[in-house]
């Protein structure tokens, strides 16, 4: 039995199956918290997808998009999963921009419950690099799926993209606190380097990152860990160690790149 985010998650993975099979890998690179989830082994699911995507018409696109939705073959794709039904958005009153093409999905499960998810592209640049590599062997064995590769945004440009966030957003999000302190371990590991951002956004972030609530943590980020995780980080002083982590993490750039 699979949880209503992990149905969500195997959609995802299945849209990207029959998506590379049409897009090329270098038009498109997948960001987010589905690229963390994928690749950099972050155990925080996503109910959306987003992906940054250049080249390809808004038409040319869009009709890609929904001839994938609408095909019986990935429909019956996620059947076995207990997904009995895609209902692809009304394209006409979709979002379908030169910025952002938004596709709004209802997946209808065998106890007939209505999952929403959504599918963004996004057309302001790409931010950072891109590669295509395999989606995570422990992902994939979950669904007992085979494997897949897709484009994303490697580690460098997936922490810049975090700091920035971090430094930035009018209203700061406790998932970029997170989603760092995940990406941490791995920067050490890979020895990467070349990530440079300006020193008084390093500041602006670490300032951003100790004042941020287990409150706000609990209520925006808890709820989308597995229920063991859950258990594990419903703690307001595993909280503070976290954000401790990530300001170390900063302070580390700052001190080697700015």
């Amino acid at each position: 039995m699979y949880t209503h985010l992990q149905l969500r998650e195997v959609s995802h993975l299945e849209f990207l199956r029959w998506f590379g099979k049409k897009v090329r890998t270098n038009y498109y690179a997948l960001k987010g918290r589905v690229n963390l989830r994928f690749f950099f082994n972050s155990f925080r699911y996503s109910e959306d997808m987003d992906s940054d995507i250049h080249t390809i018409k808004i038409g040319e696109l869009r009709d890609v998009v929904m001839k994938i939705l609408q095909s019986i073959s990935f429909q019956d794709s996620l059947k076995s999963f207990g997904i009995e039904k895609v209902i692809p958005p009304d394209i006409k009153k979709a979002k379908q921009t030169t910025i952002t093409q938004r596709f709004k999905i209802h997946l209808i499960t065998s106890a007939n419950e209505d999952l929403l998810t959504k599918v963004e592209f996004w057309r302001r640049g790409f931010k950072g690099n891109s590669v295509a590599e395999p989606v995570s062997d422990s992902i994939l064995r979950s669904y007992k799926l085979p494997p897949l590769i897709v484009s994303h945004y490697d580690i460098q440009s997936t922490i810049i993209q975090k700091i920035e966030a971090l430094s930035t957003r009018v209203v700061i999000q406790a998932r970029d606190i997170f989603d760092l302190y995940t990406l941490s371990s791995q920067y050490v590991s890979h020895r990467t380097k070349g990530i440079k951002i300006n020193s008084a956004k390093l500041t602006k972030a670490c300032e951003n990152v100790l004042e941020m609530s287990f409150e706000q943590f609990r209520d925006t980020v808890l709820s989308y860990l597995s229920s063991e995780e859950q258990a594990m980080y419903n703690s307001s002083s595993l909280w503070d160690e976290v954000k401790l982590k990530v300001a170390n993490f900063i302070e580390e750039i700052r001190k080697t790149y700015a």
